[in-house]
């Protein structure tokens, strides 16, 4: 080989060379995130160049050394900045003005990957994920002021089991916590399988867990699902190519499935709240190239084609049927009750006539009583149902005829008084202390009353 055929050799390979590197520039890793401060799309390309919403011209792009890739890093806006969080949770960068700076002192965690993410007063917050050989059911937050993460305590009588990828719902002070992957018992290694079907709701302000319920166990697979927000209800959509997008609203505890235009690859995505679209580097496989697209939310949710509820109480039908069957046995035993008290009562109850002026006991006349006895019974009876000074009765045994000072009148009535209430202890069966009631006058003390038991004696 001459020296002309070996130039010409190198020359080739250099330009073979050059055109793949050139190549590798728009092939490779890419990540896609909205720029907090003008709200363009940005697409990273093989953590070298970047656009902005379409790619007529890319930049250089500019960094401080960061570990990984930067496909590999979750993007969150806070207070108008722009912040990328590592998957396995550790290094924290910063957009600023076209550029990457890491800002964090911590270092490549690696212990949540595919956690549950989100923001909660300017605070970062990773749920759950994988790393170390297992799974996750911890809560770690990035403090900005000493640039470090810290775990989060939580209480509860029970807690989420471990699991990556989970879906979650942030609403106020409350997030909710559904779905995702856990180990598989049957295969330690390599195995995964859908997490149970409870939803879980943490309340953010006293960090305590409670079970609200269970979900349909359809939508737990292991696919997953990327999540995101708006107006109050939150959107799911397949980690896999489909055509579906998933709406859960927990004020009407309702899920609907709506169609997308198309099926889609979702490799990263945003909403963008302002136009109300939802931004999606959708990866074409017949090409191998990808492309960002822009859904209208609202030209989406038109019609569902199926609708169903969320949140439901496996026991709710049994929870029912007791309440049921507990509501009629407590209506059948007060009637009961009040059927026999009725019954008691019309029982062991004296009768007083009006018409006959006369006292019945079972439909038979009573001639057990004096005169004396009857005017007693008689006052009672028209007050029965308030107390009267004992002192009342001593005008009933007064007589014009006789001369009779205050001590004999008394002594009289209380005699009289006692042989009623013999009387009709032994006529109705009750104890001589349930006949009649007595008290002190609430206003003085000094002041004796007496009045009949209730439901004693009836008039009719």
């Amino acid at each position: 080989m001459n020296r002309i055929q070996i130039f010409i050799f190198f020359f080739i390979l250099h330009i073979s060379l050059q055109g793949f590197s050139q190549k590798d520039k728009y092939i490779g890793e890419t990540f896609l995130f909205q720029d907090a401060k003008t709200k363009q799309a940005i697409v990273i390309e093989n953590d070298s160049v970047f656009y902005k919403n379409t790619p007529n011209q890319f930049q250089k792009l500019k960094h401080t050394e960061y570990p990984d890739i930067i496909s590999r890093y979750n993007a969150f806006i806070i207070k108008g900045k722009n912040y990328f969080t590592h998957n396995g949770c550790g290094p924290v960068l910063e957009w600023r003005n076209d550029s990457i700076v890491r800002i964090d002192n911590s270092f490549m965690h690696q212990n949540q990957f595919a956690a549950s993410t989100f923001v909660y007063k300017d605070e970062i917050y990773y749920f759950g994920g994988y790393g170390l050989f297992t799974f996750k059911n911890i809560l770690t937050k990035y403090i900005f002021k000493s640039k470090e993460w810290m775990a989060v305590q939580t209480f509860g009588s029970e807690f989420p089991s471990l699991r990556r990828d989970a879906n979650r719902i942030l609403i106020g002070d409350n997030l909710y916590v559904f779905g995702g992957l856990s180990e598989n018992p049957d295969d330690f290694y390599f195995g995964q399988i859908p997490s149970d079907n409870i939803v879980w709701k943490l309340n953010l302000k006293t960090m305590t867990w409670n079970k609200e319920g269970v979900f349909n166990s359809k939508l737990n697979t292991k696919n997953c699902y990327f999540n995101f927000e708006s107006h109050n209800k939150t959107y799911l959509i397949s980690k896999e190519a489909d055509n579906k997008l998933l709406e859960i609203d927990l004020a009407t505890n309702s899920i609907n499935k709506y169609i997308l235009p198309s099926v889609i690859n979702v490799k990263s995505f945003y909403f963008d709240e302002k136009t109300d679209e939802l931004v999606v580097l959708h990866f074409l496989t017949t090409t191998a190239k990808k492309k960002v697209i822009r859904l209208n939310l609202k030209s989406i949710l038109v019609n569902p084609i199926q609708t169903e509820t969320f949140i439901s109480n496996p026991y709710e039908k049994w929870i029912y049927s007791f309440i049921f069957f507990a509501i009629a046995i407590l209506v059948f035993y007060l009637l009961y009750k009040t059927k026999i008290k009725n019954t008691i009562k019309q029982h062991n109850s004296i009768l007083y006539d009006n018409n006959s002026k006369e006292l019945q006991f079972k439909g038979k006349p009573i001639d057990a009583f004096d005169a004396n006895e009857l005017k007693i019974i008689l006052h009672l009876i028209q007050n029965q149902s308030d107390y009267i000074p004992l002192n009342s009765l001593n005008v009933l045994f007064e007589q014009v005829e006789l001369s009779e000072n205050y001590s004999s009148t008394t002594k009289r009535r209380e005699i009289t008084l006692n042989a009623i209430i013999t009387k009709l202890s032994l006529i109705t069966g009750y104890n001589e202390n349930d006949i009649v009631l007595y008290r002190k006058n609430p206003d003085d003390k000094r002041m004796k009353e007496i009045k009949l038991k209730e439901n004693l004696i009836q008039t009719k």
